[in-house]
C-alpha cells in the first residue's frame, strides 16, 4: 500500500471525522450517527476468479453503526483522486464480500459504500452503476438487475453542505473548491484537531508538497490564537500560482499563457515556495514563515533570494 493512499485514509479512520462525513452527507447535517455507535470493520476481504486463483481485495475504511448489539449498517468510504470506470464493481466487490459474511447471522443489515471524489478539474462523469459500466443488450434488461453506487464529489459541494461539517473535514471541501474557482473565500478561524493527518490528506489530494511545512506552523499559531485561519494562506497560495504562471507563460511564448501559465505557476511555484518555507523552519525562524504566509511581498522577496543562491 502507498503512502498516499495510507495518508488518505488515516483522517477518516478517527470516529468523529467518519460520523462527521456520513451525518454531512447522508442526513443533511442531522446528529444521526454518534462517534461512540462506530467500531471498526475488517476492510480486508478474499475472493475466487474463475481460474481458481485467490485475490484479495481492500476497502479504504469500514466501520459498523451499532446501537448496543444491534448492528444497524457497515459503512465503507472509498477515496477517489482520479475518476474510474470500473469504480461500481469495485464497490460491488467490496458490499458483496460484506454480504457474504453474515451468512451466518439470524439478521442482516445493510451495507453502504460512500465514494468521496476529491478531483477538481471535472466532476465524476465515469459510470456511477454497474448498468452505465456494461454493454447491455436491450433484450436482456427486464431480467437485469443494476447496482449503483454513492459518488460526493467534494470539491463540488454546496455552502450547506459544506457547513454542516463539524469536524476538520470541512476543511477538505473548503480547499478543493478554491482550487476548483481560483479563489479561496473567507473562511472562519479553526481549531484544527488532526493538524498532521489534515495536512497530509490535503496534500494527497492536491499533490502540494507545501502542506508538509505547514504542520508546525499551524500548531504553533493555534497556541496563539486558539484557531487557524486556512483560507489567508490557501487565497496567497493560489495568487501566488497565478501571477507567477502567467509569468512564466510570457517568457516561455505559451500562445495561451494564462490557462497553460497558471497550471505551471502552481506545480512550479508552489513547489519552489514549500522549499523555502521548510529551510525557515529548519533555522528556526518560524516568525519569517508566518509572515511569508500572509505578507506576498516578502514572500516574493524570499523566493527571488532562493533562486539567487541555486
Amino acid at each position: 500500500m502507498g503512502e498516499k493512499d495510507i495518508t488518505q485514509k488515516t483522517l477518516l479512520a478517527y470516529n468523529d471525522v467518519f460520523a462527521d462525513i456520513l451525518n454531512a452527507l447522508l442526513f443533511d447535517g442531522e446528529q444521526v450517527v454518534t462517534v461512540d455507535e462506530l467500531r471498526d470493520a475488517q476492510t480486508f476481504s478474499q475472493y475466487k476468479v474463475s481460474d481458481g486463483d485467490i485475490h484479495g481485495q481492500e476497502r479504504d475504511v469500514a466501520k459498523y453503526w451499532k446501537k448496543g448489539i444491534l448492528c444497524l449498517s457497515l459503512f465503507g468510504l472509498e477515496n477517489q483522486t482520479e475518476r474510474d470506470r470500473i469504480m461500481p464493481l469495485r464497490v460491488m466487490g467490496y458490499d458483496g464480500a460484506s454480504y457474504r459474511g453474515q451468512l451466518k447471522n439470524k439478521k442482516l443489515y445493510p451495507v453502504i459504500t460512500l465514494v468521496l471524489y476529491f478531483g477538481t478539474e471535472y466532476k465524476w462523469n465515469k459510470p456511477k452503476s454497474l448498468k452505465d459500466s456494461l454493454e447491455i443488450d436491450k433484450r436482456l434488461l427486464p431480467f437485469f438487475h443494476d447496482y449503483g453506487m454513492n459518488v460526493f464529489d467534494i470539491a463540488w459541494l454546496t455552502d450547506k453542505q459544506i457547513n454542516s461539517f463539524k469536524s476538520d473535514f470541512k476543511l477538505v471541501p473548503e480547499f478543493l473548491r478554491a482550487v476548483r474557482v481560483g479563489e479561496a473565500e473567507q473562511w472562519q478561524s479553526q481549531k484544527i484537531k488532526y493538524v498532521e493527518e489534515i495536512c497530509d490528506l490535503l496534500k494527497a489530494v492536491s499533490n502540494d508538497d507545501i502542506f508538509d511545512s505547514m504542520k508546525d506552523f499551524i500548531i504553533e499559531s493555534q497556541k496563539k490564537t486558539g484557531g487557524f485561519q486556512m483560507s489567508e494562506f490557501v487565497s496567497n497560495m493560489i495568487n501566488r500560482g497565478r501571477s507567477e504562471g502567467i509569468s512564466i507563460g510570457r517568457s516561455e511564448g505559451i500562445s495561451i499563457g494564462r490557462s497553460e501559465g497558471i497550471s505551471i505557476g502552481r506545480s512550479e511555484g508552489i513547489s519552489s515556495m514549500s522549499t523555502v518555507l521548510a529551510k525557515l523552519y529548519s533555522e528556526g525562524r518560524a516568525a519569517d514563515v508566518q509572515r511569508a504566509v500572509t505578507d506576498r511581498a516578502y514572500l516574493m522577496q524570499l523566493l527571488s533570494e532562493h533562486n539567487e543562491n541555486l
